[in-house]
């Protein structure tokens, strides 16, 4: 993925092209530069300041400073398993991960982010227990002399695709689907917090299946996937598929075991599929709530005729 070079410029205004449908709000805050799954973009902003510390704690009385998410992803595609730890953080309160039971489309591209270092929370370690060696470990971007990088990230719908992280994409090493990771965070402007992340297991059942074939379907005619739902039934299950405009999620509880995306929102096309598995946790900081997300994913080639 390319990297855009800006100038440090006392501001950059943003530009957001995009297509909004069954009940998505627009935000209207900067996004980052032109991209879908794991974007980047450099350029020139202030280097931030540190957060206030404190140990995690049960809960925040007030309204939380920061929202966050960490995820920890296993993705399969045309017989090959990776394993990914992401993290984004925000000002602001806690998106709704999903939100989009009826589909919400909209384009993919981003504009100029505003020249602002995110917020972060330094270090942050995924292990298979309190103690053990890390599977993966995120660590920020480095800021300085106003300049910074950005990555976008939409593995997780619409509700995280507008934050910019200073956090890049890493490899893991492999856990087992139902484990459970111990996530440390050694605080920055995001206080300090530690929590466990539950890993999910794996989609099967997975009807039409998703694979090295393209999943082809009439674009004339509503499309429904369905899935064997796990046993308890509490993850959520999201949906990405191409369309004119860009990509429509949608989501659904996992106990659902279905999702059907309406005809007037398909359009000839040919791209790529995903089916996820996410299930959430979520923890504070003194500062921040953050959601631990484990996702299950398959991906592979679609076309709607």
């Amino acid at each position: 993925m390319k990297r855009l070079r800006l100038p440090c410029t006392p501001f950059v205004i943003a530009v957001v092209v995009g297509v909004w449908g069954c009940g998505e709000t627009k935000n209207n805050g900067a996004v980052g530069a032109p991209s879908g799954d794991g974007g980047e973009a450099q350029a020139g902003g202030s280097s931030g300041t540190s957060g206030n510390g404190g140990e995690a704690q049960a809960g925040v009385t007030s309204e939380p400073t920061y929202a966050g998410a960490v995820l920890a992803m296993v993705k399969e595609h045309e017989g090959t398993q990776d394993y990914v730890a992401r993290a984004v953080f925000s000002a602001g309160p806690r998106p709704t991960i999903g939100g989009c039971p009826r589909c919400c489309c909209r384009s993919t591209e981003r504009g100029l982010p505003f020249p602002d270092k995110p917020p972060d929370a330094s270090e942050i370690s995924l292990s298979p227990a309190a103690g053990l060696p890390a599977l993966a470990t995120l660590v920020p971007e480095v800021f300085e002399d106003g300049r910074g990088v950005f990555h976008g990230m939409s593995d997780l719908g619409w509700s995280w695709f507008a934050p910019l992280s200073d956090y890049a994409a890493v490899t893991s090493q492999p856990w087992q689907g139902g484990d459970t990771l111990a996530v440390q965070a050694q605080g920055n402007e995001v206080a300090p917090f530690s929590g466990l992340l539950r890993a999910g297991v794996a989609l099967t059942g997975v009807t039409p299946a998703i694979g090295a074939e393209p999943v082809v379907i009439d674009h004339a005619q509503p499309f429904q996937i369905s899935w064997t739902p796990e046993g308890n039934g509490e993850a959520t299950v999201l949906l990405g598929i191409p369309n004119a405009t860009g990509i429509c999620y949608c989501d659904a509880p996992d106990s659902a075991g279905t999702l059907v995306v309406p005809a007037d929102l398909l359009s000839p096309i040919s791209g790529e599929i995903s089916l996820a598995r996410l299930t959430i946790s979520n923890v504070a900081s003194s500062n921040a709530s953050i959601d631990l997300v484990g996702a299950a994913v398959q991906t592979g080639p679609f076309e709607a005729q």
